[in-house]
């Protein structure tokens, strides 16, 4: 085998090990945010069934009506504050990479 064939292969070799990996990081974080949104849509959508279902007064469930909803907005926070990190830290890693390339 030729010296240069050798060097394309290690260089398809490589080109797939960087393209897994990307794949494997972008993956973890849009799992995140799909499971944040579903969570959210899920506190709302059984808030408002107990609003309709709810055996109490009407400014009683308003009031936990609210905390679930306040709830809802802090895990939802929550969620979007972790994939900012998560972009951040990743940006910082493709940026030292290209940088060292």
């Amino acid at each position: 085998m030729r010296r240069d064939d050798e060097d394309e292969l290690d260089e398809d070799e490589t080109d797939e090990e960087e393209e897994l990996e990307e794949a494997e990081a972008s993956g973890g974080s849009g799992r995140i945010g799909g499971f944040a949104i579903g969570l959210t849509l899920g506190v709302l959508v059984g808030a408002g069934v107990a609003l309709l279902l709810a055996p109490a007064s009407g400014n009683v469930t308003r009031r936990r009506l609210k905390r679930k909803l306040d709830h809802a907005r802090e895990v939802a926070s929550d969620g979007i504050d972790e994939l900012r990190r998560r972009a951040k830290r990743e940006l910082r890693r493709r940026t030292e990479s290209a940088d060292k390339a």
